[in-house]
């Protein structure tokens, strides 16, 4: 103090950003003032008038902001309650609070209503049991713009730094925010509560330390507030700033805002192509850049392209002159009045392909996986496969070559994924099929003929074994050749590499000759068919006409159709290996009678008239109408009352 050197005087200020339009101004604040350490003893209160001049702060209109779309307009003005106040030089310093209740309603990160929650505005002035000259210290002063933007669920960076004109050194945090005052008679106290304050409830996943999510950090040495904005709403954060001197905490002042996120959309550059490249040199790349940008330039860092290294399309493709990585710089701006950019690598190694085999069927014995993927740039070093088999504790694997074990028969659904030392990553799904036994299959049962030798056919991978060993040439392989003299059943074994075994027969049935039995000779009408009936037991047939022609439907099966127009004799031959027999089948055609129905009449009514067929031997009148017989050539139409058209059908001795 000028007048009592045992008296220091400060400034004591507190700022407040309210809406323009706000009338809630109050005309003075008591501030409260306690002793610095604990127990903290009410000392006294001073009565600040409010300052007569608001002022105005910062800009929120779309013209304030060209680079954001979607800004609501919205203004604020700052009230400042200051006062000059001399205090005794205190050892221990000094608290300087106010509490004033209620926050806004709906704030985000509050748990529960956050109108039922005020504020404590409070500052330390240090004492000189901090150090010397702690008391003989001004309070950081924030510079940071109370009405910046920041657009809900988007990157952003706002500078909540502060200045200390003592070149104190500062360190930012986040930290909880004050409770103060009631929602009732209690929601401006005349004094504050002494410390220490209760802090607000925060509603997860908010804390005091995470006010704004954990996308969100506070730089501790710049104060830049910075990340992924959280969803659209209004939110508490309190920020503290410690100053050290000689490095010495010797006072720290806290900073609160309720800071709000709109549904707005700053220009951000946002390339979205994948990052690497393995099926070719050509590459289309994307963007889903924010904030409506009109004009795009795109820098693919391939200058060895020459003419081709840039692009002003929005999606533009490019080849690349090279393998290798490539840096792609994507800016984009709106109007020209800003400009993002990004730049975002890209990996370009053509000639991944992922292939597997997979060898093994049955349950319960190995089935072996093999990656045959190749790479014509780097090699395979990853895999991760996914036999499908849920519920087993070895269902997946990284080797390059594994084995598993199915315990039931089934089918199931394989997803293997490999990846190169380059990043080239690829995926197949494939479905396989688990059997109890091997796949296996042999020759139908068949006849032989006793002189004849047989060779028989099974079809599977891994080892055969036949039995019995009875006239087989060779009972350890898939088609040995056997000569039974008698009837035999051969049943042949099969396991496969991986030990699973299964078996299956073929009955070989051993006759001396072949059994068969013509139809008897008959006679058709020329053009028509005639199915030519064999009884036989032959397995082949070899049909021949006499004279020669063209007339069966399949010289080479047992039942042909013959369509003869002259009178033809059938040979046929049926074997069974070596041992065959013959016989022949007469047919002999003759044409069809040449039917004659008469000449058409015309008679008076209530007359007869005579009908008058020939070409046959046996007739047959339709319809009935008025005929006196119509199993005759010449019956009589007796007295017919309207016209009416008659049919005959005429058959001859044949």
């Amino acid at each position: 103090g000028v007048n009592d050197p045992a008296k220091l005087r400060y400034k004591i200020g507190l700022n407040l950003y309210i809406e323009c339009n706000s009338t809630l101004i109050e005309p003075t604040w008591n501030f409260t003032f306690f002793n610095g350490s604990s127990p903290f003893t009410f000392l006294q209160y001073v009565t600040v008038a409010v300052s007569p001049n608001f002022s105005i702060s910062g800009c929120i209109t779309p013209s304030c902001y060209p680079c954001i779309s979607g800004v609501t307009e919205r203004c604020y003005k700052i009230v400042n309650y200051e006062t000059i106040v001399e205090l005794n030089a205190s050892p221990d310093g000094y608290i300087v609070s106010k509490q004033r209740c209620c926050r806004v309603t709906g704030i985000i990160n509050i748990l529960g209503e956050s109108r039922d929650y005020g504020a404590t505005f409070t500052i330390k002035i240090p004492g000189s049991n901090t150090s010397p000259t702690a008391p003989f210290n001004s309070s950081p002063k924030f510079i940071f713009n109370d009405t910046a933007v920041v657009c809900a669920n988007s990157p952003f960076s706002i500078n909540f730094q502060a200045s200390d004109i003592d070149g104190d050194s500062l360190v930012y945090s986040f930290v909880s925010a004050y409770h103060g005052g009631d929602n009732g008679a209690n929601s401006n106290p005349p004094t504050a509560s002494s410390p220490p304050y209760t802090t607000i409830p925060y509603a997860f996943p908010y804390s005091g330390v995470l006010p704004l999510g954990s996308s969100v950090r506070i730089n501790s040495i710049t104060g830049a507030i910075s990340g992924i904005a959280p969803p659209t709403g209004e939110y508490v954060i309190c920020v503290l700033v410690k100053e050290y001197r000689n490095g010495i905490n010797i006072s720290e002042s806290r900073k609160e805002l309720h800071l709000e996120t709109a549904p707005c959309n700053p220009l951000t550059a946002n390339p979205t192509f994948a990052p690497i490249t393995c099926d070719g040199f050509t590459v289309t790349l994307t963007e889903a850049s924010s904030g409506n940008p009109s004009t795009f330039f795109w820098d693919f860092g391939d200058p060895a392209s020459g003419a081709f290294n840039t692009s002003n399309l929005q999606i533009p493709t490019h080849t690349f002159s090279d393998t290798g990585v490539f840096n792609i710089k994507l800016v984009v701006s709106i109007a020209g009045q800003c400009i993002d950019s990004v730049i975002k690598p890209i990996k370009v190694y053509p000639g991944f392909f992922p292939k597997i085999s997979v060898a093994g069927q049955c349950k319960n014995t190995p089935i072996q996986f093999t990656d045959l993927t190749t790479a014509t740039y780097g090699s395979p070093n990853s895999w991760n496969w996914n036999f499908g088999d849920i519920g087993s504790p070895s269902n997946t694997s990284t080797l390059k070559n594994p084995t598993h074990i199915y315990a039931a028969a089934n089918s199931y659904n394989v997803h293997f994924v490999v990846t190169s030392n380059k990043g080239c990553s690829g995926t197949i799904d494939t479905t396989i099929i688990i059997s109890d036994r091997p796949a296996l299959a042999v020759s139908n049962d068949t006849l032989i003929c006793i002189i004849d030798t047989l060779q028989l056919n099974a079809t599977g991978t891994g080892s055969f074994v036949w039995s019995p060993n009875y006239n087989i040439n060779n009972v350890n392989i898939f088609n040995p050749l056997v000569s039974p003299d008698i009837t035999t059943t051969y049943r042949v074994t099969l396991t496969d590499p991986f030990g699973c075994a299964g078996s299956d027969s073929v009955k070989v049935s051993v006759v001396s000759k072949v059994n068969q039995f013509a139809p008897n000779d008959t006679t058709i009408c020329t053009t028509d068919g005639v199915l030519l009936r064999l009884t036989s037991d032959a397995l082949n047939y070899q049909w021949t006409e006499i004279p020669a022609g063209n007339t069966l439907s399949n010289p080479k099966i047992k039942t042909p159709v013959a369509t003869p127009v002259t009178s033809t004799v059938y040979h046929v031959v049926g074997s069974i290996g070596k041992c065959t027999a013959e016989n022949d089948i007469r047919i002999k055609t003759v044409p069809y009678p040449n039917a004659n129905a008469g000449l058409d009449q015309t008679v008076c009514f209530g007359f007869s008239a005579q009908l008058n067929a020939s070409g046959g031997s046996s007739y047959s009148w339709s319809p009935t109408a008025f005929l006196n017989n119509r199993l005759i050539p010449n019956p009589v139409s007796i007295n017919p009352t309207a016209n009416i058209r008659y049919i005959v059908s005429v058959t001859d001795t044949l």
